[in-house]
C-alpha cells in the first residue's frame, strides 16, 4: 500500500472500477435474482459495499473531527446477512447510484488527507484507528468482494452445463469470426493491442489454451512440472512474451490449427465432465482455487477481451 493520499485514492477507485467491470458481465436477472456462493444477490454485494463505505467514511471523518475520541464509534444495528435480505428486494438503479455516491465519498476523503493526517493514531473510545490502516482495509474489502463475484460469474451456481456449453462455444465462434476476411498481411504486421499484432494475440492464446488443456486433464491438482513453461517469470509481461517467442516459428495455418485443435480438446474434456466435476474445487494452475467450471469460463473470458480488441480494430478500419 502506499502511505500517499493520492496514491491511496486512486487504489480505491481502481478496485471499485474492478468490482463494476465484473459485475458488468453479468445479465440484470442474475444481478437481481442470482445468488452466490453465500445465498447474497450481486445486488446486495454492491449494496454490502456501499453500505460499509459510508460507515467507514463517517467514522474515519468522526475520529479525525474529534466526535469519536470519547464515546467511540456506534457499530451498526444490523448484521450483513440481514442487510443483504432487504437490499435483495431494492431497485438496482438505486444501489448502484448509492455504491457511486459511496465511494465517491470514500476517495474524497481520502484524497483530501495530509501523509500526517494518514500515520495519526486518533482516540476512538477505549480504542484507536489510523486512518491509512482503515483505507487500506477499505481497498482490500473492496478488492476480497470482487472475488466473490467473480466467483460466482463462473460457478455452478450461475450456470446450468448447456448454457455453459453454448457460451464457450459462442466465444470460439466470435474468435474465429473476429478475423474472418483478413489478410496475412493485416493479420501479420497491424498493431492491434498495443505492440501486438492479430497474429501474436493469436499466439497467445493458444499458448493459454495449451495451459488450460494441461489444467483440465490434471484437474483437481496438475503437477507443476508440467505447467512449468507458464510459472517460468513472476512477471506476466514477460512471461507473455516468452510463451509468444516459443511459438516464434508458427505460420497462420499452423496458429490456425492449433487453436481448433486445443479448443475441440478442452470441450471432449468438457463434455467428459459430470455435473459434479464442473462444481468441484482444484487447483487453476497457481495456487489459486476455484470451481472447474469457473476455469472454463476464465478461459473463455480472456478470449473474450482480446477478441474484444480485434473486433474493434476492425470497426476503426
Amino acid at each position: 500500500m502506499s502511505d500517499k493520499p493520492e496514491m491511496l485514492a486512486a487504489q480505491l477507485q481502481e478496485s471499485y472500477a474492478g468490482l463494476l467491470h465484473t459485475l458488468a458481465l453479468l445479465e440484470q436477472e442474475e444481478i437481481e435474482h442470482g445468488r452466490m456462493a453465500n445465498d447474497w444477490t450481486p445486488k446486495a454485494l454492491i449494496a454490502h459495499v456501499a453500505f460499509w463505505d459510508d460507515v467507514q467514511t463517517r467514522r474515519m471523518q468522526a475520529a479525525l473531527d474529534g466526535a469519536a475520541a470519547a464515546t467511540g464509534f456506534a457499530r451498526p444495528a444490523t448484521t450483513n446477512d440481514e442487510r443483504a435480505v432487504v437490499d435483495a428486494g431494492r431497485l438496482l438503479d438505486a444501489v448502484l447510484s448509492d455504491a457511486d455516491a459511496a465511494r465517491e465519498r470514500l476517495v474524497h476523503f481520502a484524497a483530501g488527507l495530509s501523509p500526517d493526517q494518514l500515520a495519526l493514531t486518533l482516540p476512538e473510545g477505549d480504542s484507536t484507528l489510523v486512518l491509512r490502516e482503515r483505507i487500506e482495509h477499505m481497498v482490500r474489502h473492496t478488492r476480497t468482494h470482487h472475488q466473490e463475484l467473480w466467483a460466482y460469474c463462473g460457478s455452478m451456481h450461475r450456470w446450468t452445463r448447456p448454457r455453459l456449453r453454448a457460451f464457450l462455444v459462442q466465444q470460439e465462434e466470435n474468435l474465429m469470426a473476429s478475423i474472418g476476411g483478413l489478410s496475412e498481411a493485416v493479420l501479420t504486421t497491424a498493431s492491434v493491442e498495443g505492440d501486438w499484432t492479430i497474429r501474436d494475440i493469436l499466439v497467445h492464446i493458444l499458448a493459454w489454451r495449451e495451459y488450460g488443456y494441461l489444467v483440465v486433464k490434471h484437474w483437481p491438482a496438475v503437477d507443476a512440472g508440467v505447467i512449468a513453461a507458464w510459472r517460468a517469470e513472476s512477471d506476466v509481461d514477460v512471461l507473455n512474451a516468452g510463451l509468444c517467442q516459443a511459438r516464434a516459428a508458427l505460420n497462420m495455418i499452423d496458429i490456425a490449427d492449433g487453436l481448433t485443435t486445443y479448443h475441440r480438446r478442452l470441450m471432449k474434456l468438457f463434455d467428459q465432465a459430470t455435473d459434479a466435476d464442473l462444481a468441484s474445487t482444484g487447483d487453476h494452475g497457481w495456487g489459486d482455487m476455484g470451481e472447474l467450471s469457473a476455469f472454463f469460463y476464465g478461459l473463455a473470458h480472456h478470449e473474450m477481451e482480446h477478441a474484444a480488441k480485434i473486433w474493434e480494430f476492425r470497426v476503426g478500419r
